[in-house]
């Protein structure tokens, strides 16, 4: 069985013609940047410096008094037009059967409603509140799935993952304005910054994959993002947080 290992920035592979197994060596032609060959096919896949005063566009690199920030946007126009048809698609189906629940709650509750609202029935017949109840529990996945679509489709579009590192904290960052989550780590406890391939596998034995940044500590610990950035952006948000980590 032969392995072909995949470049970690443009997921390009990466063919025989450029590998040189003596010397631990896989050169991407597109990128024109080489590889451990170890680290691309047993383990994280790690990446030379880069100069931090020449971020690549949708990057950027900045220093203020008490601390270092590096970050980069989550925009993918590919994604956003992605998440906006399947968002109008789910949503637009689930929205019929939201006003429906609508309908019916308004109803029970004796509130009027706009002419243009759905008849709260059922067969004819107007919905009980054993059916309405029901209704809502069966639309509460597909409800969340759609608000799900819609996030995506606004982090596409507006995301960052910014990384903020100080004498004796560092953050990560990843969400939209001041909403997301954050992460908190040791500065100087960090033992390894890597890009790394996720690999998960469906029901039906399908797989799917996807990089991400691994920073890992003494202890053990191992945070994982940047799952969200083009590959180029990764690349050099990885490459930066070793450079400023030793």
């Amino acid at each position: 069985m032969t392995i072909a290992p995949i470049c970690p920035l443009c997921r390009n592979v990466i063919t025989a013609d450029d590998i040189n197994v003596p010397k631990d060596l896989a050169y991407c032609r597109r990128c024109n940047a080489g590889q451990a060959l170890s680290g691309l096919i047993n383990g994280p896949q790690y990446v030379p410096k880069v100069d931090l005063h020449n971020p690549p566009a949708g990057t950027w690199y900045r220093t203020d008094p008490l601390s270092i920030v590096i970050g980069a946007s989550h925009r993918s126009w590919g994604s956003v037009l992605t998440y906006l048809g399947i968002s109008l698609f789910w949503n637009g189906i689930v929205s019929v059967f939201v006003l429906v629940a609508l309908s019916g709650t308004f109803h029970h509750l004796a509130i009027e409603v706009p002419n243009w609202f759905p008849a709260p029935k059922m067969n004819g017949e107007t919905m009980g509140l054993g059916m309405l109840i029901f209704l809502w529990i069966f639309l509460t996945p597909f409800i969340l799935i759609g608000l799900a679509m819609i996030l995506g489709f606004i982090s596409s579009l507006a995301g960052r993952t910014e990384i903020r590192i100080g004498s004796n904290r560092g953050s990560i960052f990843v969400g939209i304005g001041r909403l997301g989550w954050t992460r908190d780590f040791d500065p100087a406890s960090v033992k390894e910054v890597s890009i790394s391939e996720r690999v998960s596998y469906n029901d039906e034995g399908n797989t799917s994959s996807q990089m991400e940044i691994l920073l890992q500590e003494k202890s053990g610990k191992t945070i994982k993002f940047g799952s969200l950035l083009k590959g180029e952006r990764q690349y050099f948000i990885s490459s930066a947080l070793r450079q400023i980590l030793r």
